[in-house]
């Protein structure tokens, strides 16, 4: 019964640590209150774990979108950190399985011991939260988010391919009575599959840079066109006023030449005076 009873308690902390991890990709919208009852209500899915591993999975990446989503959460982050942290604690897991093995020569399943692997969720969980620090660094301190904006359903597509990938190398890593040289290779391509969704992610905001480069520039373009179109329409105006102004001061002159006060009150009436009405004031 006691075996039992750990398995139970270290399913529910391991189900804590990605609870934790996905409220820190989903940048900790998460209260604590919210975080402890979410990993409870996903503990009920830990029933189903022997006999349908994959409604598990499904299950708890449900609950974890409910949560996130109702506490304010978009609908990208709230499907992608919750696939996003359980990729990131498998990688935890083989990776301070494989410093384990090649640093001590201690290997956990030649052991088989559910306490030893009670034991090992500290250290993963250490190594899952330092990783999503590091993503979480790069989506909000370097402001990658308008990459999950703009390619939102890429992104929750790639997310749920690269778990059901996962899960295919875990199970077959079942099927296969886990040798010793496996945990190097899973390592491998977990560690290539995050470089990859890195890469993407990189080539996307690279892409999303250089459009709103194109859209500055074209906004840039349509102002300066604007202004170029007001600055001659002012030239023109302003050569209109002068050609109309040395006519009048023409006209003036040759009036005050000639002493014909008729006539310069005559141009004044029907020229100068019809001038002031249609100025603007």
């Amino acid at each position: 019964m006691g075996p039992i009873i750990v398995f139970f308690i270290g399913g529910v902390l391991q189900l804590l640590g990605i609870t934790v991890v996905a409220n820190l990709l989903a940048n900790k919208i998460l209260p604590v209150k919210t975080i402890l009852f979410a990993t409870l209500f996903m503990s009920l899915g830990i029933i189903f774990l022997n006999s349908i591993q994959y409604f598990t999975i499904i299950y708890t990446t449900a609950v974890l979108v409910f949560f996130l989503k109702r506490r304010g959460g978009t609908w990208i982050i709230s499907f992608v950190a919750p696939m996003l942290s359980f990729i990131v604690i498998v990688i935890a897991d083989y990776l301070v399985s494989w410093m384990v093995g090649e640093g001590l020569g201690f290997y956990l399943h030649d052991y088989n011991n559910v306490y030893l692997n009670f034991v090992f969720l500290i250290p993963n969980f250490v190594c899952a939260y330092l990783i999503g620090a590091l993503i979480y660094w790069i989506l909000y301190k370097r402001n990658f988010q308008g990459v999950l904006n703009r390619n939102g359903f890429v992104i929750v597509a790639l997310m749920a391919m690269t778990m059901a990938i996962t899960y295919l190398f875990i199970y077959l890593e079942g099927a296969l009575g886990f040798p010793r040289g496996l945990t190097t290779i899973y390592l491998i391509l977990f560690v290539t599959f995050f470089i990859t969704i890195s890469i993407v992610f990189l080539i996307m905001d690279r892409i999303r840079k250089e459009r709103d480069k194109h859209q500055k520039q074209a906004t840039e373009l349509a102002q300066l066109r604007d202004y170029t179109e007001r600055l001659e329409k002012l030239y023109t105006n302003m050569n209109t006023f002068r050609h109309d102004y040395i006519n009048i001061l023409a006209s003036l002159h040759g009036y005050i030449v000639q002493g014909d006060r008729a006539l310069l009150d005559a141009y004044f009436e029907e020229a100068l005076k019809p001038l002031k009405q249609d100025t603007p004031k």
